[in-house]
């Protein structure tokens, strides 16, 4: 068959038995409500096999779906007979040549989001829980700009940090300690257990006392 995009039978389609992508209920529920919702709008990739059939080399879990959906055809791109080993590559090429997003504007746009749809419907065809969605929409009601990158390597110089605390604290908010720390690292960039530490005093002395009480 010719090189190239074309509309092909499901039942001319196999998947790959080297697929490295692991199954998950959840993002397969959230890919069968994305299907309803908009259709097919990734296209497959798949390559020619001297069987006549043809194999999936991205696009094995939408073929799952597709299935569950009983769709009869696929859009997808041939790239004809090419070997295993080519294979192989252009399918880790085509799935992990991705780009880091920007966890704040991506928290500006779900938080958007929300005062059109509801939560529980956004979670239903997006990669998040309700609760995440949630915890996104929370950082939009932080002034970020406050610990710009340039104004924290001037304001939290590793030689304002001599005085060392002692602390016995619970279980409990030992895990909230390794969560914020994760978060201030992914969000902000801190590193140091000291910039944090001084972010979570800041914040606490911005809490209203009657909020406390």
């Amino acid at each position: 068959m010719k090189k190239g995009w074309l509309d092909i039978d499901l039942s001319k389609l196999i998947k790959a038995n080297w697929n490295y992508k692991e199954d998950c209920e959840k993002q397969t529920d959230n890919l069968i409500a994305n299907f309803k919702r908009i259709g097919q709008v990734e296209n497959l990739l798949i390559r020619e096999l001297d069987t006549g059939f043809f194999e999936v080399l991205n696009g094995n879990h939408r073929i799952d779906v597709m299935r569950i959906l009983k769709l009869k055809k696929a859009h997808v791109y041939n790239f004809g007979k090419i070997g295993l080993a080519e294979a192989q590559r252009t399918a880790i090429e085509t799935n992990e040549t991705t780009f880091e997003s920007d966890n704040i504007k991506l928290a500006e746009i779900i938080n958007k989001l929300t005062k059109i749809f509801p939560s529980e419907e956004l979670a239903k065809t997006m990669p998040y829980s309700e609760d995440e969605i949630s915890k996104m929409s929370d950082l939009t009601k932080f002034d970020w700009s406050q610990y710009d990158s340039d104004e924290e390597a001037e304001n939290f110089g590793d030689n304002e940090f001599n005085i060392q605390i002692k602390l016995n604290v619970s279980h409990e908010t030992n895990e909230r300690w390794k969560e914020l720390k994760s978060k201030m690292s992914e969000i902000l960039g801190y590193k140091n257990e000291s910039k944090v530490f001084e972010f979570a005093v800041i914040e606490a002395l911005n809490i209203p006392d009657e909020s406390i009480n």
